[in-house]
């Protein structure tokens, strides 16, 4: 609630209304919530476990987007409002531990939010938040170094690193697993304090 600046009323209200919607689900680590080349039609609230979100470039290289934690909505929006029209998904929604949750149709869920008005300010400011975050990341991926990059990370998702393999974090920066090797070391090095794995 704080996270997006809504109010428990509101969070309550939402929470209730997309309940009666609301399937639950659960995936293992390494399994797929949504591939890349299919319709995407869902919404996955995750009660627990991190998801992930990317997509593979020209090259075939795996390129990380975002992370998703419990109590947050693992969503490709594009994907969704692409799918109306009929077009698979760009992006892979991928459980990087494993992920219990809930699974909203996208279309119904639609539909709900327009005949809602407390509903439509709800996800205007997720949206809102999105926008933020995105703006935040493409400005750091662009203007930073990797050793800022990993900084940054560690702010946004404290507590993650210790979860997720070091491949997802160096995707997400942009950089090789063994580069992400050699700034863990530098790190350890400069606080005197190995880091977990």
């Amino acid at each position: 609630m704080k996270r997006i600046d809504v109010s428990e009323e509101s969070y309550n209200n939402v929470t209730n209304i997309l309940a009666t919607i609301a399937k639950p689900f659960h995936v293992r680590k390494g399994e797929y919530l949504q591939r890349a080349g299919v319709l995407a039609t869902q919404v996955h609230w995750l009660a627990s476990g991190v998801a992930r979100s990317g997509f593979f470039n020209r090259e075939g290289q795996e390129v990380t987007l975002r992370f998703y934690r419990e109590g947050e909505s693992a969503t490709t929006l594009t994907d969704l409002i692409n799918g109306e029209d009929g077009l698979p998904a760009v992006q892979f929604l991928i459980a990087e531990t494993p992920v219990h949750g809930f699974t909203l149709d996208w279309k119904i869920a639609s539909e709900l939010r327009s005949q809602n008005e407390g509903m439509q300010q709800y996800h205007l400011n997720i949206a809102m938040h999105g926008l933020h975050a995105l703006a935040q990341r493409a400005y750091s991926s662009g203007e930073t170094s990797a050793q800022e990059r990993l900084a940054a990370f560690r702010e946004e998702y404290p507590g993650l690193e210790a979860r997720i393999s070091q491949r997802a974090i160096a995707s997400y920066l942009g950089i090789t697993p063994q580069y992400m090797s050699r700034l863990r070391r530098e790190a350890e090095l400069a606080s005197g304090e190995p880091r977990q794995a």
